[in-house]
């Protein structure tokens, strides 16, 4: 084969991967200025992890464990290295174009290596590669810092072609490349987007089990599940160590339910048992009319944090008020969801041509993909179809694991682009007739077209615009003058109309582009390699422009405009260098904010899964501000609002020090007990525990009655997140409490360098009967069997990669043998099969 030849060969697959890097680099072009973008989520990592990057920079280790957050817990889904986990660092290799760029290279990419191994030319794969990584949802999650969510995002379609390729090409060199890619998802540590994703699977296996029925290949399909199986345990081990401790972890937090049955709070209700509470799930839930926004993508004003125009009817009616500015402000956003940060928005353009695909691809090749669809289109609007979604959620396993159930709609982002592809390829392949597909694209231009034509003309007579919830708020605004509240009310109607008929009026342009190149393209007036061209133009026209509206470059910013500045009140507190107390910051909302513990150690911070306790001690005490619980946490310090606005401090002199003796102790039959119990309990003297763990502190009492020696002192001398050093004298034997939240999953104790036990007192704090005299107590936290998980992960890891060389090898050596006519060539089929072939 000569060099003008392997180059044309290659030339589509360098393309495609010039083209994915060039938009992203003009998209984050201020990335490579050197300029960060403010990301929410990131900020929060920041002050969550920081007290654990320090101590792996003086020591190190890995602590395992953060002090600075909720009081407490378990670092495994934060910032826990796992060094034997060798697939997730080498696909790191894919980041070559930094943060946050290389999240939608990758996730261009990986759409583009599904299609070829579903059998996609790799010229038709450009475009829906394009809409995939171009979808707005992505851009969203992005400027909010959901990295993680990204990467999963970003790598699941690698993982679901590794599957078709299994059952419809090569078993073995696809059972391996599931392993490698299904690896790497796990490795992302975003289980509910990996869930979502193996619905996509359940769906395509049932499809596949059908087809094999029916062709009579029951066996070469149980034995491609069968390597598919041992594929995902690899998979799985590959990944133990991590997989292992948040499995472990998460039975205690709030994804594992509450042993409580009383909430205690009527803003906190409660499920008792596994899974989370059904309203906190279904928060966020999609609007029914709402989902048209995957269509149009203001359809209900985009964010909520996106106000109107400086020119629009609402700027000129507040104008009349000296209040032109407050415009930027008010929510444009109209829709069921509390807030948001912008629409799901995949694309007037892939819409039309998976429309197409619909009413052109035939046989079940499209059916599964349908129902799946369908079925994510319906559990995202959650609480509004309460019934549907009770359903999956108490009898679906896994699915009451997960809130933000509108987040599902990532399984629409995914299908659409992929029946376009499916339809392409059939055009490329040139295997539809002129006639079916002038019909079609009639069609399709009569569902698409008409649908945007009836929201830009009929809009404003379908919806109402929130008017009634508008007028409450411009109510409040106005001082309840109804004249002022009514004018504003109106114009913020009008405003939200002009927005839907503006975006639906947009979604008709590019349904009609679409539509006429098509059509051209059907009469045989253009060709295919242009049809490719102009497709992948009216993609990014469409995409980029809207992405820009929630991500656009000016969020990038110089790198110390996003750092984490100590305020005076900050200062004022590290000045004091005692180890172990707390500070709660009520300048930020305390429960849902990780600032604070980029420099101290926080009561509060900001987790999806913190501690299930601490959570309840959330709802029941530390919200209603109850002082003593304060106390209990060693709260030393309050950040407080001061008279000019910024932060001040108050200091605590009740705070009850980080370890104490009490002279008395209360037993508490159920969970509900224990936590009504400190009600009223003074927790510098006495303290209450479960039950459960009385007879532990009788036999450590020895039949000893509990006093406490009023000059028995107890000191914190050394403090590390994951290690504590008390050293105490008590002329008897007493039982101290610490300042520590009880977690025996990885925490142990030594009196004197010799193992003791300890138990849980004041709901969720450590207490332990220390002996009388002068002796030293270290608590240490170490992830039980650590080193044993990190060697079966390696093994694991190891075993993939060998596997992918293996099938590689053995694929690469057949081919060869095919070629040169030595064996009859494998049973090898591509996605495009129709009705007839299967």
């Amino acid at each position: 084969m000569n060099n003008r030849k392997i180059f044309m060969r290659l030339l589509p697959y360098l393309t495609a991967l010039g083209l994915f890097i060039a938009l992203d680099m003009l998209y984050f072009a201020p990335q490579y200025e050197g300029k960060q973008l403010q990301m929410h989520d990131v900020t929060q990592y920041q002050g969550m992890s920081k007290d654990i990057l320090d101590y792996k920079e003086k020591y190190g280790t890995d602590p395992q464990w953060t002090g600075n957050m909720f009081g407490g817990m378990p670092a495994y889904l934060i910032a826990v290295r796992y060094p034997t986990t060798l697939v997730k660092y080498a696909s790191e290799a894919m980041n070559f174009l930094g943060d946050p760029a290389c999240l939608i290279f990758i996730a261009m990419t990986g759409f583009f290596v599904m299609l070829l191994l579903c059998g996609i030319n790799p010229w038709i794969g450009i475009v829906p590669s394009l809409a995939y990584g171009l979808s707005t949802y992505f851009f969203i999650i992005i400027g909010a810092g959901h990295i993680t969510k990204m990467v999963a995002l970003a790598w699941a379609p690698m993982m679901v072609g590794a599957v078709f390729y299994t059952y419809r090409r090569n078993m073995w060199l696809g059972a391996a490349l599931t392993a490698l890619f299904a690896s790497v998802e796990l490795a992302a540590n975003h289980p509910q987007i990996t869930y979502y994703f193996l619905l996509v699977l359940i769906a395509f296996w049932i499809n596949e089990a059908i087809g094999s029925f029916r062709q009579k290949t029951l066996p070469r399909f149980a034995k491609a599940t069968g390597l598919l199986a041992l594929a995902a345990v690899l998979a799985a081990g590959s990944n133990l160590a991590p997989l292992w401790y948040v499995q472990q972890h998460s039975g205690d937090t709030i994804r594992g339910g509450t042993e409580l049955t009383q909430s205690g709070s009527e803003s906190a209700p409660k499920k008792q048992g596994s899974g989370l509470d059904l309203d906190y799930a279904t928060a966020w839930s999609y609007g029914k009319a709402e989902s048209f926004n995957l269509f149009i993508p203001d359809l209900m004003g985009g964010a909520s944090d996106r106000g109107f125009s400086d020119d629009g009817p609402v700027a000129q009616t507040l104008s009349k008020y000296g209040a032109r500015s407050l415009a930027a402000q008010l929510p444009g956003y109209w829709g069921d969801q509390p807030i948001t940060a912008g629409p799901t928005y995949i694309g007037a353009v892939i819409i039309f041509l998976c429309v197409l695909g619909l009413f052109l691809l035939r046989g079940r090749c499209k059916w599964w993909i349908v129902a799946i669809t369908v079925l994510a289109l319906l559990l995202s609007w959650g609480r509004n179809m309460m019934w549907f979604t009770e359903l999956f959620f108490h009898y679906f396993p896994g699915y009451n694991k997960f809130r933000t159930v509108s987040m599902i709609l990532v399984i629409a982002e995914w299908s659409v682009p992929f029946v376009a592809a499916l339809l392409l390829g059939k055009l490329w392949n040139q295997e539809i007739e002129r006639p079916r597909m002038l019909k079609a694209i009639k069609y399709t231009l009569i569902v698409t077209g008409g649908l945007a034509l009836l929201f830009a003309l009929g809009g404003g007579s379908l919806f109402r615009f929130g008017e009634e919830n508008t007028y409450g708020m411009m109510m409040q605004m106005a001082g309840n003058n109804e004249k002022v509240a009514g004018e504003l009310t109106a114009a913020i109607v009008q405003e939200r109309a002009d927005m839907l008929r503006a975006d639906s009026l947009r979604s008709l342009l590019f349904v009609l582009l679409t539509g006429g190149t098509m059509l051209v393209y059907a009469l045989g007036k253009l060709r295919r390699g242009w049809l490719v061209a102009i497709l992948a133009v009216l993609v990014c026209a469409d995409l980029v422009p809207v992405n820009l509206r929630y991500l656009p470059q000016s969020k990038f910013v110089e790198p110390r405009k996003t750092e984490i500045k100590p305020t005076e009140a900050d200062l004022q507190i590290l000045a004091d260098t005692t180890p172990g107390y707390r500070v709660a910051n009520f300048t930020v909302s305390p429960f849902n904010d990780a600032t604070t513990s980029y420099f101290h150690r926080s009561v509060g911070g900001y987790h999806g899964a913190k501690l299930q306790r601490y959570q309840d001690l959330i709802d029941r005490h530390l919200s209603q501000m109850h002082g003593e619980v304060y106390n209990m946490l060693n709260t030393k310090y309050f950040i407080v609002p001061g008279q000019d606005g910024r932060p001040s401090v108050q200091s605590n002199p009740e705070a009850n020090g980080a370890a104490w003796f009490v002279s008395d102790i209360e037993w508490a039959a159920t969970a509900d007990e224990e936590i009504a119990a400190l009600d009223s309990l003074d927790t510098k003297t006495t303290a209450v525990a479960d039950i459960r763990f009385r007879p532990q502190v009788e036999k450590e009492l020895e039949g000893t009655r509990l006093t406490a020696d009023s000059a028995a002192t107890i000191t914190l001398t050394d403090y590390r997140p994951n290690r504590l050093t008390y050293t105490y004298r008590s002329g008897a034997k007493g039982l101290a409490v610490f300042s520590e939240i009880y977690y025996d999953k990885g925490w142990t104790v030594t009196l004197d360098g010799r193992p003791a036990d300890y138990f849980r007192a004041d709901y969720l704090l450590r207490a332990m009967v220390l002996p009388a005299g002068e002796h030293t107590v270290v608590f240490s936290f170490r992830a039980p069997n650590f080193d044993l998980l990190s060697n079966i992960t390696l093994v694991f890891s190891l075993l993939i990669f060998a596997g992918v060389a293996a099938a590689a090898g053995w694929t690469i050596v057949r081919k060869r043998r095919q070629t040169a006519g030595t064996v009859a060539p494998g049973n090898e089929e591509d996605f495009l099969r129709d009705s007839k072939q299967r």
